[in-house]
């Protein structure tokens, strides 16, 4: 059975939590393009102080000076029931177990955690382990196994929550899920100023507002049953999810609508509506053709009846975010004439979030590898189109050309420093903060391994440079002075000045000496066609130095006819993890591997349920995931050991 109903009445998820929640109606418009470059990064957010203040603020900056209609606040909430009630249930499979014999329960083993960017900083993710227990996403549920020892491993329970699910964190006994949802929410025509005539008729019954987005936390003292202590539900989409210590902080956004009924987000606790006050609403001074509400709110996931800190954020989308353990780094693209980036730092400190500064910088990020803080600068990769040098080319036509830049900054988002320009005419396709060095990656025909200083954060320089073919899509931290590259192989084509990808490429990259990088072993992995979700999502690399240990999660594609064909993509015939060996002595060893498709199969649609996604280890023992089993196999010689159904 499922943990409470689906329906509207259990939770309070649908209705029930918009009907709290205060709205403006504006009518339709059409925006313009017609912001200014910025001329400085210096810039500043405020809070409002008063909602007239908030409607003048969309009127004029989001709206295109529109009429904003009105501001009103609907009948409250309906009181959602009790959340230890025989309403939330659990569909437990085993309300005790036994120790497996001659295994020993007085210690935790060692095991893997999730390949997080910032060390202290838990990333939002489909897999979580503690050393005993498996915690894992399947069939939008979470599915909790007993993992350890291996010979008892079994399904405990499942876990069911309204909406879809985005991703779980573990923090002692407490298991945290966080999950989106559509809402619903009946237009209020009593409410509306009269006056406003036909304008009535052109809005249905019912408006969609965009997604809601739930953090359930449970009591998993007994794995068998656990119970659901807290709700907590955000207005808007999930823009990225962190946990520092015992705090969860979330940060979603919001559009703020031109036409239909806008919502100013506000949290619900178990059901009760908590209001933020017009001076927790920021706005900043950097225009933009689109606004949004970004709520960023900090919830203690280990208290009963917490109180979540939160503040809002009227500025662009939020796209891209780095977390350190005690800053929000909020990206916005500023959607104008002149490609640049706002950046935002938010101070978080346990439940206390408050605004600090804001800054631009010319171009656009990548991913949130392209950001990292130290010793209080904030630096930061970023792309987009500007002039080569005069010298290079006499073509006015072809003058601009996408580029590749980093900046520092400095507490006050200043820039104290920059290195513009990099690679004119090439992608920009990875990046890594090491310490006082950076790594970019660059790639047309050639990948470009670049070796920047920051040292002195006021002159960033490059240091040193390789090139070689195929390109690193990820770069995962070997140690002080090696890096691991996963992406693809290359092929130069003759028609034109580009490459084709073909298979998977493993490198280590040996930077000993800055000026001279070294591409110290290289493993391919498949021909064209093949892929791995390590591509974009490093949440899906198994990696521990101390061990050499690196699995990948991919599938193989391969060419099996006769004929060349560079640019055809090829069928799978493989799928799974790869197992590797990684050391500065011995370079990329292939170790073994371990599929969880059934023998004789192709990979295909029909048996995706047994595609691998994640890989962790506990103990001596490796465990692949997928959305059907959990497998276990040795991590010394990979024989397999058990399994375990998630059905």
């Amino acid at each position: 059975m499922q943990l409470g109903s689906k329906t509207r009445t259990v939770f309070g998820l649908t209705l029930g939590i918009i009907a709290g929640l205060a709205l403006i109606l504006l009518p339709g418009i059409v925006v313009l393009n017609t912001h200014p470059t910025t001329a400085t990064n210096q810039h500043v957010m405020v809070p409002f102080t008063t909602y007239e203040e908030l409607h003048n603020f969309i009127l004029t900056k989001s709206c295109n000076s529109t009429e904003v209609r009105n501001l009103y606040n609907p009948t409250p909430a309906p009181v959602i029931p009790d959340t230890t009630t025989n309403d939330l249930r659990i569909s437990g499979l085993s309300a005790s177990f036994t120790t497996a014999a001659g295994a020993s329960t007085s210690a935790t083993p060692s095991h893997s955690q999730t390949n997080a960017q910032v060390a202290g900083v838990d990333e939002l993710d489909t897999v979580k382990n503690d050393g005993t227990y498996i915690y894992t996403v399947t069939n939008n549920t979470v599915a909790i196994v007993l993992a350890y020892p291996f010979n008892g491993a079994k399904l405990m329970a499942h876990v069911s929550v309204n909406g879809s699910l985005q991703g779980i964190f573990v923090d002692g006994n407490r298991l945290v899920v966080v999950s989106q949802q559509y809402q619903q929410y009946p237009l209020p025509y009593a409410t509306l100023q009269s006056g406003m005539g036909a304008s009535i008729a052109v809005y249905p019954v019912f408006f969609n507002y965009p997604q809601t987005t739930s953090l359930w936390i449970f009591d998993i003292s007994n794995h068998s049953n656990p119970v659901l202590t807290t709700t907590l539900v955000v207005n808007g989409t999930l823009a990225g999810a962190r946990l520092i210590g015992d705090y969860a902080y979330l940060v979603a956004t919001q559009p703020v609508y031109c036409t239909g009924p806008i919502v100013l987000p506000e949290n619900v606790v178990d059901g009760r509506p908590m209001m933020m006050g017009i001076a927790s609403v920021y706005h900043s001074d950097i225009a933009d053709v689109a606004h949004s509400f970004t709520t960023v709110v900090g919830i203690n996931v280990t208290q009963i009846n917490p109180t979540p800190a939160a503040k809002i954020f009227l500025i662009g989308t939020s796209s891209n975010i780095y977390v350190s353990t005690h800053q929000i780094y909020l990206t916005q693209p500023i959607w104008s004439q002149a490609e640049q980036t706002a950046v935002h730092r938010i101070s978080i400190d346990g439940g206390s979030i408050s605004y600090q500064a804001t800054g631009t910088v010319s171009g656009h990020v990548l991913n949130q590898f392209s950001m990292d803080e130290l010793n209080g600068n904030f630096r930061i990769a970023t792309t987009g189109y500007g002039p080569i040098p005069a010298t290079s080319t006499g073509d006015m036509l072809s003058s601009y050309v996408q580029r590749t830049n980093l900046y520092v900054l400095d507490s006050g988002l200043h820039i104290v420093g920059k290195l513009e320009g990099l690679s004119p005419g090439e992608q920009f396709y990875a990046a890594r903060f090491m310490g006082d060095r950076a790594y970019l990656v660059t790639f047309q025909r050639v990948d470009p391994l670049f070796v920047i200083g920051l040292q002195d954060p006021h002159q960033p320089k490059v240091l040193g440079q390789l090139n070689i073919l195929g390109v690193s899509d990820y770069l995962q931290p070997y140690d002080g002075t090696h890096l691991i590259g996963f992406g693809k192989s290359s092929q130069n084509v003759t028609w034109e000045n580009a490459a084709l990808f073909q298979g998977l490429k493993l490198s280590l990259f040996d930077v000993t000496d800055p000026g001279h990088p070294i591409d110290a072993s290289d493993y391919f992995v498949g021909d064209r066609g093949s892929d791995s979700p390590a591509l974009t999502d490093h949440r899906s690399v198994l990696f521990d130095q101390s061990l050499n240990l690196l699995v990948i999660p991919l599938s193989i594609a391969l060419n099996q006819t006769t004929a060349t064909c560079t640019w055809c993509y090829n069928p799978p015939v493989w799928q799974g993890a790869y197992v590797f060996n990684v050391s500065v002595s011995n370079g990329i060893v292939l170790r073994g591997n371990v599929t969880q498709i059934p023998t004789g199969q192709l990979p295909t649609w029909n048996n995706s349920g047994f595609f691998v996604t994640r890989a962790l280890y506990i103990g001596s023992v490796l465990y692949t995931i997928s959305n059907n089993m959990v497998k276990v196999n040795s991590l010394s010689d990979l024989t397999e050991l058990n399994s375990v159904n998630l059905a």
